[in-house]
């Protein structure tokens, strides 16, 4: 059974009005917040990413997902990369510049729009995954038999749906999607 706070079901897409009061400051539990899990086990993962590229192939999780990201889209732009990254713009650049330095990597511009930055993958960097994605891989297979399969469909439906919910609330509030 999660420990997570039961939400009233007719309070779906309400907006919060006014402060809180102090008892309801003093009782606030994040911990008990989906941001908040998903978040502490969104940065226990990368952590656990990044010791393992660190170790094996001397990358940071940041640099891995590029690469992994480029390897699935094949040559793109740095904006594609970024939305499928879930990075901003100028979080590709920096690892996209860093990448490129190691030799795994090219930069260049899109011969219709010269403003676009084209990312591609280099014979290094193929080999580098050839290296790393086993244990990608061991990793994933690791946490799915934690789960077990009932589990682990039920936890992809989760997050399918929180991901939609968090989209449109962050469409509703203005923020960029």
């Amino acid at each position: 059974m999660c420990a997570m706070a039961t939400i009233d079901k007719a309070s779906k897409g309400a907006r919060p009005r006014g402060a809180a009061s102090a008892a309801a400051v003093r009782t606030h539990a994040p911990e008990q917040l989906i941001t908040f899990r998903v978040s502490v086990l969104s940065q226990l993962l990368s952590r656990l990413v990044d010791v393992s590229v660190k170790q094996a192939l001397d990358l940071t999780s940041r640099q891995w997902r590029v690469l992994v990201i480029l390897n699935r889209l094949g040559p793109s732009s740095s904006g594609d990369v970024a939305r499928m990254c879930s990075f901003d713009h100028s979080q590709v650049s920096r690892v996209a510049f860093e990448l490129a330095e190691k030799g795994l990597v090219t930069q260049g511009h899109d011969s219709a729009d010269r403003r676009r930055q084209v990312l591609a993958l280099t014979p290094a960097s193929l080999e580098l995954l050839r290296q790393g994605v086993p244990a990608s891989l061991a990793r994933q297979e690791r946490l799915r038999q934690r789960l077990g399969e009932e589990d682990y469909a039920a936890f992809c439906r989760a997050l399918d749906a929180l991901t939609d919910e968090a989209q449109q609330m962050l469409a509703q509030s203005g923020g960029p999607g």
